[in-house]
């Protein structure tokens, strides 16, 4: 089978008609029919490519609502930079991150009718395929289930011709009937696939990647289980009394990874924030932490975070989106597992006067150093250089409207040029995004070259330990964790509780997407976004009259980033059910609040 990056284009050459046959669908979908497609290997290969392709794993291209809007700016993560998009609304608006799947569960569906008579395949080639695309559609109704709750299940293709519509019309199945059959999906699959894939097979799934979203949807089924709320008559919510099998689901899942002794913490350069840095960005064999990753090729399917992404003079034209939030800088932890809050005060509640502005972020978290962009820290041959004003000889403190204002009849400008401003598109946080970005040139849009771990062997650690804390196994759980911590290179935990696993899952998971649906699974979102006021770093440069601004001091002030309250209202933890949906359904009940 073709690399994953370069065969999907045979796409083009495949038979395609399109169809509308499906009740639970309310648009036309590319479907294979023609004969002829199941009698050429490369045509199958192709349609399995497809349904690769349109796995919802909310990669670097999964934008909801507005271009260049990530998850993490709707969490407490980051904020947008820009002024406009619904990331800047004070309530989180509804309705922008669903994905109501029917169009890839049909293709799937149909994949699976059709192998069968795919007369030049082998039984294990056979085998080795429908297990390929069970994955697929176990992975697409998790991407439902989490976003929506129960929804209808359907593992055979609708038609119309030649029944009563009315049969086609399916209900919604309870959300804990949708976890038990990715359950049972997995478990059934994970044998026909094997254990590693050869370099030129690398991103397909192997046994592995089944056992990983076996662990990830049994664990947002347990958390759901205890800390949701039954509703609509098990539609939304589990009962409580499944919490525990789940967590044991979920960490047996875990351990068969573990296990197996085929992967292990990256590890592959000794300087501990390159280290974590690279994890995301090395493709070789020496990244043992992959499980199942999405390939981006700049040639044909790159990908454009960089491009929203650079900071303000490091950009080509949008830029600068992603802006960690103070809070959470300071949520990573010192190296001595010392509290993260940034030293800009001295023990009598004045400004530190930092001769090297970096020396505020000596000795934290070396996962924070790889992650995020701070103020003044190298970057592909120059500097990130941010400040949000100038402290006069007299004390006053002046800023800038914009990154060309000079002081005082010099040439300095008060604000450096990459912000920060309360307009225009810089950071409106002191920070920027550092994880995933090509750290050694500007990349442009579509361009971007770094693959997206959809599974990966740290998260399955972070899976193990929150279920093993859940079920009292708080000696496994403290161990698991602890080895993340050695390989970020701060202090082991001497002992280890359910908030400090969550805490660990924060730091370790950064911006891949995890964090708004842990937020949601808890249910702390409606209390963690409540009117939240996230706050910014900004650096002041202290002026001397007769110095050059490389031997002025910085102080550093913690204030609120502009226009950036954001609120969870408690409906948001399940989606509203597209109305187009219910109309051509009126068996498919929406859920609450809408």
């Amino acid at each position: 089978m073709k690399n994953l990056k370069s065969y999907i284009c045979l796409l083009c050459t495949a038979a395609l008609v399109f169809s509308c046959n499906d009740i639970l669908e309310t648009s036309s979908t590319k479907i294979l029919t023609n004969e002829k497609v199941w009698s050429s290997k490369d045509a199958i290969d192709a349609y399995l490519g497809q349904l690769y392709d349109e796995m919802q794993v909310e990669d670097f291209e999964y934008q909801p609502g507005t271009d260049g809007q990530y998850l993490s700016t709707l969490t407490d993560e980051a904020v947008r930079a820009y002024t406009w998009g619904s990331a800047n609304q004070q309530l989180i608006p509804e309705g922008i991150y669903g994905w109501w799947g029917y169009v890839q569960i049909r293709n799937i569906n149909l994949f699976l009718e059709s192998i069968g008579t795919a007369s030049m395949l082998t039984e294990n080639q056979r085998k080795m395929y429908e297990a390929e695309a069970r994955f697929c559609r176990a992975f697409g109704y998790f991407a439902m289930v989490k976003r929506y709750g129960g929804v209808p299940l359907v593992t055979k293709v609708q038609r119309l011709e030649g029944v009563d519509v009315e049969t086609l019309r399916l209900p919604r199945n309870k959300e804990y009937e949708i976890y038990d059959f990715i359950k049972a999906e997995c478990q059934a699959i994970e044998s026909l696939l094997p254990e590693k894939r050869a370099d030129n097979e690398q991103y397909r799934a192997t046994r592995y990647a089944v056992n990983a979203l076996e662990c990830r949807a049994m664990l947002y089924a347990a958390t759901e289980a205890k800390y949701g709320n039954v509703q609509l008559d098990g539609l939304v919510g589990i009962p409580a009394d499944k919490a525990e099998g789940y967590f044991k689901d979920a960490k047996a899942a875990a351990k068969k990874i573990i296990d197996s002794g085929k992967f292990a913490l990256y590890s592959a350069k000794s300087d501990k924030a390159e280290n974590f840095q690279y994890l995301f960005l090395d493709e070789t064999s020496a990244n043992t932490e992959q499980i199942f990753t999405k390939a981006f090729d700049a040639s044909d399917k790159g990908n454009s975070f960089d491009y929203f992404n650079a900071p303000q003079s490091f950009k080509l034209d949008y830029g600068c989106v992603t802006n960690p939030t103070a809070d959470f800088v300071a949520d990573f932890e010192y190296v001595d597992g010392s509290d993260g809050a940034l030293k800009v005060k001295d023990g009598s509640g004045n400004p530190i006067k930092y001769n090297d502005p970096t020396d505020l972020f000596k000795d934290k978290d070396p996962r924070m150093l790889g992650s995020i962009l701070y103020p003044f820290c190298p970057w592909q041959g120059g500097k990130v250089e941010v400040r949000k004003g100038i402290v006069k000889p007299d004390g006053t403190v002046v800023t800038a409207s914009s990154l060309g204002d000079t002081y005082e009849g010099t040439n300095v400008t008060i604000a450096a040029k990459d912000g920060t401003l309360t307009s225009t598109d810089v950071t409106k946080t002191g920070f920027y995004i550092k994880k995933f970005m090509t750290p050694n040139k500007v990349v442009d849009w579509g361009k971007g070259e770094a693959n997206w771990m959809v599974f990966r062997y740290g998260e399955v650690l972070l899976n193990f330990a929150e279920a093993c804390v859940e079920l009292g196994d708080n000696a496994e759980a403290l161990a698991a964790v602890n080895q993340l911590r050695n390989r970020a290179g701060i202090a082991p935990r001497t002992s280890i509780n359910r908030d400090q696993v969550r805490h660990e899952r924060r730091v370790e998971l950064a911006f891949e997407n995890h964090r708004w649906w842990d937020i949601r699974r808890w249910h702390i979102a409606d209390q963690l976004l409540n009117a939240t006021q996230f706050k910014a770093l900004n650096p002041y440069l202290v002026w001397e009259d007769g110095k050059k601004v490389e031997q002025m001091k910085y102080i550093f002030k913690i204030e609120d980033a502009p226009k950036n309250t954001r609120t969870f209202l408690p409906k948001l933890y399940y989606e509203r059910i597209p109305a187009e949906a219910i109309s051509t359904n009126p068996n498919i009940t929406q859920n609450p609040g809408y």
